[in-house]
C-alpha cells in the first residue's frame, strides 16, 4: 500500500463523504437483492444525520483519506461501543482498517470494553481484533448483526 495514507479525526465538512461510505459500502457488503437495505437505514445514514453525530461529544469520529478519497471511517461511542467501522471496497484488505484501529488505542478513543453489533459481513475483522461473539446472529428490523466484545488492557 502507498504511504500516503492519512488518518484524522473527522471534520463536519467529512459528514457527506462518511455518510457516502457507510451506505455504499453496507450496500456493496451486506445487503442483496433479496434482503435489501432496510430504508430505516438508509435514512439513518443520511448526510443530516451523520453531521449530528459528528457534533456529539461523546463519539470519536476518525476517517482514513488515501490521496483526497476518504477509505476508511470508524466511529467509537463512549469508549465502548463501535458505531460505525467501515473501509470502501476498493481499499479492503490493504491494512487500513486495522491502521485505523491502532490509532484510536493510540489516541485513547478505545476503552478496555468494548461492544459492536457487526454486520455478518465483517465478523471475521471483529474477530481478527480481538472479538468475540456475545450472543447467536439476531435480525432487527432487517438487519443481520452478531452482538460481539472485546475486552483490552
Amino acid at each position: 500500500m502507498k504511504n500516503n495514507l492519512e488518518i484524522r479525526q473527522a471534520l463536519e465538512a467529512d459528514a457527506s463523504d462518511i455518510a457516502e461510505l457507510i451506505y455504499s459500502t453496507s450496500v456493496a457488503c451486506c445487503f442483496t437483492p433479496e434482503q435489501p437495505c432496510p430504508e430505516w437505514y438508509r435514512e439513518s445514514v443520511q448526510t443530516s444525520q451523520i453531521a449530528n453525530l459528528l457534533k456529539s461529544e461523546q463519539m470519536v469520529w476518525l476517517v482514513a483519506a488515501q490521496e483526497q478519497t476518504l477509505a476508511g471511517v470508524l466511529a467509537v461511542s463512549d469508549k465502548s461501543h463501535v458505531k460505525y467501522f467501515f473501509v470502501h471496497p476498493a481499499y479492503q484488505k490493504l491494512g487500513i482498517g486495522k491502521q485505523l484501529w491502532h490509532f484510536a488505542l493510540g489516541r485513547g478513543a478505545l476503552g478496555n470494553s468494548l461492544t459492536v453489533r457487526s454486520s455478518l459481513f465483517a465478523v471475521p475483522v471483529y474477530e481478527s481484533l480481538g472479538f468475540m461473539a456475545a450472543e447467536p446472529p439476531k435480525t432487527f428490523n432487517g438487519m443481520h448483526y452478531q452482538t460481539m466484545v472485546a475486552r483490552y488492557g
